[in-house]
């Protein structure tokens, strides 16, 4: 098989097919590309997906193609898209690191001493970069496993070895955090400008990441205590299911009991579990596009509601205006009710109020004296028309 002898080979040969190599990235966990449709991704071009296959850039299998792993994982290191937390690459980096120390120890040349010690600083800053992105992709792979993993077993597997992992990168750190402090020797014989930015910006590098670390375990134990929670009580929903269909619930469990003596639930506060929506959900499902764009399209056009003043007040309205209010003395009245002998309808209908009074105003002076002396009046129980209305006879006792 072929192989690229330079760099501008490698790069002119990821050209030719960038689309296709495009495509197949974004569609590598979710579809098979076939050897026809990649031909067509390339315009028609089989020239093209040839060179890519003798290189090994593209394998073949039947009639259907996948990515090389080496090129897989490179795209994923560089986008930061990659599922695999990468710790033995740490371990190598720290053997590594161990090596060049002593190689610069046993040097007996400034030459080499210089080639070793631009050998550690690497070293320390990819010791550091590692564990960052190692870090990051652990946090997205937990949240992701969490909120798009279906299945209660697979996603509390999983989270078991994330679990597992972050310990591991936990123990690196501290491995490393160690070797910088017990080099005594070397630091001392070798510590120059250069080397004490890097080794501060590592140990400064190195305490962040392990705070962090700390906040995705804590997560991680979140995460699958709810998966136990939730875990157990379908458990129990299945368990009481299969026994109402075998009708053996009453016989077999003390739940009726139980319900009908204890009623906890309103009283007790609901378990609401909030979790964070993924970026891959919204950079790659169309709904959750379509969901934003909405947003967006709300929030451009929110209009501003503008403070409205009241205008001027009316000078009409200032100015000091009596209206008189016609009040009726209910105990005169009802005194002079009881002097004479009709009824308390008929007298109202007839009283001469020495100033126009509507019938309206006669039939509520009525209603209020019969309500508010019903003590001092007797009630027969006859009734008599006046006009359209009809009122009960009241008498004064």
């Amino acid at each position: 098989m072929p192989a690229f002898k330079t760099l501008k080979e490698l790069i002119r040969g990821l050209q030719t097919g960038d689309k296709l190599l495009v495509d197949m990235f974004n569609k590598r966990k979710t579809v098979a590309i076939r050897y026809d449709d990649a031909v067509d991704t390339l315009d028609g071009d089989e020239n093209k997906l040839r060179f890519l296959i003798r290189h090994g850039v593209i394998l073949q299998a039947g009639n259907t193609l996948e990515l090389d792993d080496s090129y897989l994982q490179f795209f994923e290191k560089v986008l930061e898209v990659n599922e695999d937390i990468n710790v033995e690459s740490v371990r190598q980096y720290i053997d590594r690191l161990r090596l060049n120390i002593d190689s610069y120890l046993a040097a007996d040349s400034d030459q080499r001493r210089r080639q070793f010690l631009r050998e550690i600083r690497h070293t320390l800053r990819s010791i550091d970069q590692t564990t960052r992105r190692n870090i990051i992709d652990l946090k997205r792979n937990v949240e992701n496993t969490y909120k798009q993993e279906p299945n209660y077993k697979v996603k509390k597997i999983r989270l078991d070895d994330f679990d597992r992992k972050s310990h591991d990168i936990s123990e690196l750190i501290k491995q490393t955090e160690q070797m910088l402090d017990h080099q005594t020797v070397f630091f001392s014989t070798a510590m120059d400008a250069v080397l004490q930015q890097t080794v501060n910006e590592v140990a400064m590098g190195l305490g962040e990441s392990a705070h962090a670390l700390i906040d995705i375990q804590k997560q991680i134990i979140d995460y699958l205590n709810r998966i136990e929670y939730q875990s157990r009580i379908v458990r129990k929903i299945r368990a009481l299911k299969y026994l109402n269909d075998q009708c053996l619930i009453e016989e077999s469990t003390n739940v009726k009991a139980v319900l009908e003596t204890c009623n906890p639930v309103c009283w007790e506060p609901e378990a609401h579990y909030f979790t964070k929506v993924s970026m891959v959900y919204l950079q790659n499902s169309d709904e959750a596009l379509s969901v934003l764009s909405n947003v967006r399209r709300q929030l451009n056009h929110k209009a501003t509601v503008s403070q409205r003043l009241s205008g001027k007040i009316d000078s009409e309205y200032l100015t000091m205006q009596q209206e008189p209010m016609r009040v009726f003395n209910h105990q005169e009245l009802f005194d002079a009710f009881k002097a004479q002998g009709s009824d308390l309808f008929s007298f109202l209908i007839h009283y001469d109020f020495h100033a126009e009074t509507s019938l309206e105003e006669r039939l509520v002076l009525y209603l209020q004296l019969a309500s508010q002396y019903p003590e001092q009046l007797r009630f027969t129980g006859e009734r008599h028309t006046y006009q359209r209305f009809e009122y009960p006879i009241i008498l004064p006792l």
